[in-house]
């Protein structure tokens, strides 16, 4: 059974079995099937579509965003265990687990606002102050981070993670990564120097003969890393991996 969860806060309010249901609409407007009645949610805001034996979230130009697994999307194939956030409400999307009696028909009202202008006029709020009302809020589900990490593509096995706020790659076994191959002596000891801030990872060429390049060019000073850069010093090639969501 594939079915849709509507939380608010901790507590699932609302439960619809998607198996019986070729569209799902979203919004404030009365005759969706799912009302959401917030004044930061759209009149009509998003809609999930059945398109085969996948499921399609759309939004449907609202102002304030639709969010998936904490990013804003505009089209998006859902997958088990996906959230998706619209005000302060989180849509868990579940397509495994015992199966359960079909929800009744109709949508969701939630308690009005004095002074609520009604379902034609939404509240538009910056999406970063949107967001960052939810997060304090604790309205937006924490999304699990897969660690940043870089992967061999030459010159070893594997992948490292970079964990710590600094990853050396030299010549000596003192370093986390080691260049290995004939010309290996040339490289210092460390050669490069991955450092870690709270945003981004910077990399650095320090000693040797052998210097770092990220897509083909030389780094000497400090260089920010992006998401699949790739990073060449002497026969040790990686691919740099940024952090994001952990996948289901």
């Amino acid at each position: 059974m594939i079915r849709m969860l509507v939380k608010y806060k901790d507590r699932t309010i609302k439960e619809f079995s998607l198996d019986r249901i070729d569209t799902l609409s979203i919004g404030r407007n009365p005759n969706h099937h799912l009302v959401i009645d917030n004044f930061a949610v759209s009149g009509n805001h998003a809609v999930i579509l059945k398109e085969g034996n996948r499921f399609i979230l759309k939004d449907t130009n609202s102002k304030n965003g639709t969010f998936l697994n904490g990013l804003t999307v505009q089209q998006a194939i859902l997958k088990n265990g996906d959230l998706i956030t619209i005000g302060k409400h989180t849509l868990v999307f579940l397509d495994h687990g015992r199966s359960r009696p079909r929800p009744e028909q109709g949508g969701l009202k939630t308690s009005g606002l004095p002074g609520d202008p009604g379902p034609d006029h939404t509240m538009f709020m910056d999406t970063e102050v949107y967001r960052r009302m939810l997060a304090e809020s604790g309205d937006i589900p924490e999304i699990p981070k897969a660690p940043a990490y870089v992967a061999f593509l030459a010159g070893g096995n594997g992948r490292f993670d970079l964990a710590k706020s600094m990853v050396t790659i030299g010549s000596s076994h003192r370093c986390d990564i080691v260049i290995g191959g004939f010309f290996s002596f040339l490289a210092g000891d460390p050669a490069a120097a991955i450092s870690k801030t709270p945003q981004h990872h910077y990399i650095s060429g320090v000693s040797g003969w052998i210097k770092p390049k990220v897509n083909g060019q030389t780094v000497r000073g400090p260089v920010r890393l992006k998401d699949m850069d790739i990073i060449k010093i002497g026969v040790v090639v990686l691919q740099y991996a940024s952090e994001g969501p952990i996948s289901p």
